[in-house]
């Protein structure tokens, strides 16, 4: 497939603290791709430097064979940021004419529509009496108006319901069908595994992942366990648990020998008072706040 985006042994360092570590991997034309990980982690940062607002050794990445800092990427590459940035004393259709001037290939009248989905009421509005949703969409409408080739997101669906949400993830698809590349982040586990075909696992700074979410889903579980804090000399000098947490009526632990947890506890807990949950790597991943 054809080759968009090549990251090669990025290092970034933001005054004396480094950022990214040696972070490599290649983006084919039209995959869609979730970027996640932890606070801190690091994918701010690398977003920054795809899209050429931090500056980079030339040889570390390309996009489109060209440098993230070129000007002939204005009109091929795109972002939505995870702050809405909408000009409030505009009505919609104004602010949509607007930005449709400004490309040489915009999207036309129609699928602007097929995008919005919004009332002819909806259009002649000023932008500050829209929905939070609304703002949203429209948001990412103006990112994508353009007809770019690579489109970037943040958090994308931040203040969207369930039903924007899933007309989101609708044109999204459609966008790809057309061949557009898109690298998202997010901390909605649901959206990840049913919409990213390739995940970037980020962990202080370095790529620990670059998978798929199926292949994530298949990687081996872990099991929560939650037991009366009655039972705690069970458990207490095990060596296989982990993540020990004693709460007032409970005792929360995990493991990845689960059997070997049940056949201690088994017949002396009541079947009732024991809880057993799974959690996979992207579960856990989704546990912890996403960076800003």
């Amino acid at each position: 497939m054809e080759e968009v985006i090549k990251v090669n042994h990025l290092n970034k360092q933001i005054g004396t603290k480094k950022v990214l570590h040696d972070i490599s991997f290649t983006v084919s034309k039209g995959e869609c791709i979730a970027l996640i990980g932890p606070n801190g982690a690091g994918k701010t940062t690398l977003f920054s430097c795809l899209l050429g607002d931090y500056s980079t050794e030339k040889t570390m990445i390309t996009v489109l064979k060209d440098s993230p800092r070129s000007k002939k990427l204005k009109d091929k590459v795109s972002v939505l940021y995870q702050e809405n940035i909408i000009q409030k004393r505009m009505k919609v259709k104004e602010l949509i004419s607007f930005y449709r001037l400004i490309y040489n290939n915009p999207l036309s009248l129609q699928e602007v529509d097929n995008i919005l989905r919004f009332s002819e009421l909806q259009k002649n509005q000023f932008t500050e009496k829209l929905s939070g949703g609304q703002k949203r969409l429209l948001s990412f409408l103006l990112a994508v108006i353009g007809n770019p080739q690579i489109i970037f997101l943040d958090e994308p669906t931040a203040g969207m319901d369930t039903n924007i949400r899933q007309h989101f993830w609708k044109v999204i698809s459609l966008l790809k069908k057309q061949g557009k590349t898109i690298i998202y982040s997010s901390h909605y586990i649901e959206e990840v595994e049913h919409t990213a075909d390739r995940v970037l696992l980020l962990n202080k700074g370095q790529l620990i992942r670059d998978t798929t979410p199926y292949a994530l889903r298949s990687e081996k579980e872990e099991k929560v366990f939650s037991i009366p804090i009655k039972y705690v000399n069970l458990v207490r000098d095990l060596t296989y648990i982990y993540d020990v947490e004693l709460k007032k009526d409970n005792i929360c632990f995990t493991t990845q020998n689960p059997q070997k947890v049940w056949d201690i506890i088994y017949p002396q807990v009541d079947l009732a008072d024991i809880e057993m949950n799974n959690i996979t790597l992207l579960k856990k991943i989704f546990t912890v706040t996403e960076d800003k």
